[in-house]
């Protein structure tokens, strides 16, 4: 249906339709834009529902209710600069989880990087163990 003949009809049933129609083109352009992000984040979704990549599990994915409700996690579309670890973690979870082992080393990485960087010194040696280590070197080979 082309979107003349989309608008004829919503006005056939809505007579105040280009009232409104700015107000429903933003919103929908809006929410292109959120799962635009999502599917960057490997989210999908069918009538059933809406579901992104768990991070707890890669192997298996969550619904968006339990992300929000169940995991306290923000939207991809509504993450701030705070939430930005959150999904590094995601992206590594994503891009390794086909081997386990891999993933577990490149998350502890990322683990150790993001508590070094909010003052642990302790965590240095930790991290020049894991940035050296023959599994993160070897990564993407």
């Amino acid at each position: 249906m082309t979107d003349a003949a989309f608008n004829l009809l919503q006005l056939e049933q809505r007579p105040n339709w280009y009232d409104h129609i700015d107000q429903v083109e933003r919103a929908m352009a809006d929410e292109e834009e959120a799962w635009a992000v999502r599917r960057g984040y490997g989210w999908d979704g069918d009538d059933g529902g809406t579901w992104g990549p768990n991070p707890l599990n890669p192997d298996a994915d969550v619904l968006d209710v339990d992300w929000e409700d169940t995991m306290g996690l923000p939207f991809p579309e509504d993450f701030k600069a705070s939430d930005t670890y959150v999904y590094e973690l995601m992206e590594v979870i994503g891009k390794y989880k086909n081997d386990p082992a891999v993933m577990a080393h490149m998350v502890a990485l990322r683990a150790a990087d993001y508590l070094g960087n909010l003052g642990e010194p302790a965590l240095g040696v930790i991290r020049g163990q894991l940035r050296n280590s023959y599994i993160v070197e070897h990564a993407d080979d």
